[in-house]
């Protein structure tokens, strides 16, 4: 009788790895059954194995496995522990589909002969749409447990209705195999978890912005003077900890002590944002931030707003509502209407800050705050409250006033909206997963819907617009390209303007400072304009699917053309100093190389240098738009593609997935409405209303 130890090692080694083989075959049987059961269209056996014989094989199998297993072990022969992980096999494996994938497009066919350059947007946007489907299977992988709706929607109590609902809704979602609503699904539970209110604040130099935030987070976060140096705004939100993430331009995420923020967000330690800060992101553990309020200090836009529409709406952050700083010692300017004018225009809310106000008496405080609201109104027509607060003194009561019964208050009404669109996100998402029932099950309960033939033109337009987002990329890319050359353009327009002000000094460094600024905001304009009309066309193919599939049109907080925000802002470090004319100035023809000498020596490589930084800059947040606008994109897409890939190409299923299938639609359109029907009458928060 073998027992253990009655084997040598070889003996033993021999035994294992026939086993092993063994096992290897059987799991092959495994492999072959299910590509027999399985729905690929590139089937490589018949279905032949009866339902009866499956299970057969599959209960044979186990009895083999669990027998040898048994008799390895009392042999002292251990099988040994698995040595890769699943997971992470499963998302190599899905590199290697992303490669394949880029590798159906049309550049990589065009070597197998002519290839016809009407079917190469279609073909992109296939690419596109396999593409998009990936990133979401591995956005729901790097979830983790996150990705259990079940437990996370257990612990939100406090809006149990909805919470209920969409646990229906998840479990019909897996139990049906429709993942196109699983993103969404996914985003309604993030939002219930944690509801944000950003609210970003503007200011003038001086104004008093960074001790006001200090003052409501009770701490020093942001060193008291610092100018930030682009639009990249500093966003400050709650956390367990302090910390700070920096986002550089080549793609880099940095974590740093909160200590070195002013190693990035100053003029003085980054001169000309030469180390090319994208984003910054700071946590603290502030009371005042643990309900979701989040901080973002920005500069005031200025004079950029009114360079032109489409350019200063891209500059600003994605924001709830923009909070202006006022300084109660200088009057009511140009830029305080510019910023308060771009941020109307981007359907922003507004509120006005008087800051400083302990620099006045409560008399002289209050006829600046009238004054400066009347110039809001006369100039703009904007009914804006204007607030005086202080952070000095006795007089910080003031801005706690203003917290209190202002910004609270906004914040209470922000969550009472949020809700109401969660439940009316909820309950589309209802009506579309009941629709993609309904197509399962071969019936038609969301009314008549185009032809075969009218829905395949839907498909492929939906395509078409996907692989825009290519040729778009391309193009805003190349853009940024372009930008990092605009230094020599810039250097000879600003020659041309010392020739034309000499014999007078001229101030080269402001000088430089417009016209390099006019040059940058030509080209941002442009790749704000053409990702603005890419969303327009996006939006108008979802549009079109929609009729088709007699969807309703996605809520105006979904439009894509919110993507466009954020966009950085150029900006120069040179030295102050005015360039003298030579004597010779009169003589063109050797005053011109003068000129350009004097201007080199005066910038240095400071111009170039502002350009590639700000090129890197432009890249990724290009990069980073495009990937927010296709993900959206797909999110409402990949739901419209499976609806109408299941009309187009219906099949049969079991009888035991149509009857669970009929259960569940019964139970979600039996399931009680209510409680938003009013939301589309529900007063959205506007500048009028604070």
């Amino acid at each position: 009788m073998l027992t253990p130890g009655s084997l040598n090692e070889s003996h033993q080694r021999r035994l294992l790895a026939s086993a092993r083989y063994a096992d290897k075959l059987l799991a092959d049987i495994e492999a072959i059954l299910a590509a027999s059961e399985s729905k690929s269209p590139f089937p490589k056996y018949r279905p032949d194995v009866s339902l009866q014989q499956a299970r057969l094989i599959r209960g044979h199998l186990a009895r083999f496995r669990d027998h040898l297993v048994r008799v390895l072990a009392g042999l002292g022969i251990e099988t040994g522990a698995a040595r890769f992980g699943a997971l992470h096999s499963i998302r190599v494996n899905l590199t290697f589909v992303r490669i394949a994938v880029q590798e159906m497009g049309p550049g990589h066919l065009r070597g197998y002969g002519a290839f016809p350059e009407e079917a190469a947007a279609e073909l992109c946007g296939l690419c596109a749409e396999l593409e998009g489907m990936i990133d979401g299977l591995e956005r729901n992988l790097a979830l983790g447990d996150g990705a259990d709706l079940q437990a996370r929607l257990a612990r939100l109590d406090q809006t149990a209705r909805e919470a209920d609902l969409l646990k229906l809704l998840d479990q019909v979602v897996s139990d049906n195999e429709l993942a196109e609503f699983r993103g969404t699904l996914l985003n309604l539970v993030d939002r219930l978890e944690a509801p944000r209110f950003e609210a970003a604040v503007f200011g003038r130099v001086s104004s008093g912005k960074s001790s006001l935030l200090n003052h409501l987070l009770s701490t020093e976060v942001l060193p008291v003077g610092v100018n930030p140096i682009t639009a990249v705004a500093t966003r400050i939100a709650f956390g367990e900890r302090p910390s700070l993430t920096v986002t550089l331009a080549d793609r880099q995420v940095k974590q740093a002590p909160l200590e070195e923020l002013v190693e990035y967000a100053s003029e003085e330690r980054n001169p000309g944002n030469s180390l090319g800060v994208v984003k910054l992101e700071v946590e603290l553990p502030s009371p005042r931030l643990s309900e979701g309020l989040v901080l973002v200090d920005t500069p005031g836009l200025g004079s950029l707003a009114a360079a032109g529409a489409a350019e200063t709406l891209s500059y600003l952050p994605q924001c709830d509502l923009g909070i202006v700083l006022i300084s109660a010692v200088n009057t009511l300017d140009e830029e305080d209407l510019n910023t308060l004018h771009a941020l109307s225009q981007a359907g922003i809310p507004v509120m006005a800050l008087l800051s400083k106000a302990d620099l006045l008496s409560p008399a002289d405080r209050d006829k600046a705050a009238a004054y400066a609201r009347g110039q809001i109104q006369a100039n703009l027509g904007l009914p804006v409250e204007v607030h005086p607060v202080s952070t000095v003194g006795d007089e910080q009561r003031l801005l706690e006033i203003w917290f209190q019964e202002q910004l609270a208050r906004v914040l209470a009404r922000h969550r009472e909206l949020a809700e109401q669109s969660v439940r009316r996100k909820t309950g589309a998402l209802r009506e579309s997963v009941i629709r993609a029932l309904h197509a399962k099950l071969g019936q038609n309960g969301a009314g008549e819907v185009s032809g075969a033939s009218s829905l395949e033109e839907t498909e492929s337009a939906l395509r078409a617009a996907a692989g825009e987002i290519e040729q778009a990329s391309r193009e805003c890319l190349d853009a940024t390209d372009d930008v990092r050359r605009l230094g020599e353009a810039a250097s000879a327009r600003t020659v041309e303007r010392m020739l034309s002000g000499w014999p007078q000094p001229v101030a080269v460094p402001a000088a430089v400072r417009d016209i390099a600024g006019e040059l940058a905001a030509d080209a941002a304009a442009r790749i704000a304009d053409r990702l603005t009309g890419l969303a327009r066309q996006l939006q108008s193919a979802l549009r079109a699917a929609a009729a088709a599939l007699r969807d309703e049109e996605p809520s105006p907080d979904g439009r894509l053309e919110q993507c466009v925000r954020g966009m950085p802002r150029f900006d120069a470090a040179l030295p102050e100093s005015p360039v003298s004319p030579p004597w010779f100035t009169a003589i063109k023809r050797i005053a011109r190389p003068a000129a350009a000498r004097k201007l080199r020596r005066a910038a240095g490589g400071a111009l170039e240098a502002a350009f590639v930084n700000y090129a890197r800059s432009l890249e990724l947040w290009c990069r980073s738009t495009l990937r927010e606008m296709q993900q959206r994109f797909d999110e409402r897409a990949d739901v419209y593609r499976a609806q109408l890939g299941r009309l187009i190409r219906a099949g049969p299923a079991s009888a035991e997935d149509r009857e669970r299938a009929r259960r569940q639609l019964a139970e979600l359109e039996n399931w009680p409405s209510g409680g938003g029907e009013g939301d589309e009458q529900t007063p959205s928060l506007r500048p009028a209303s604070l």
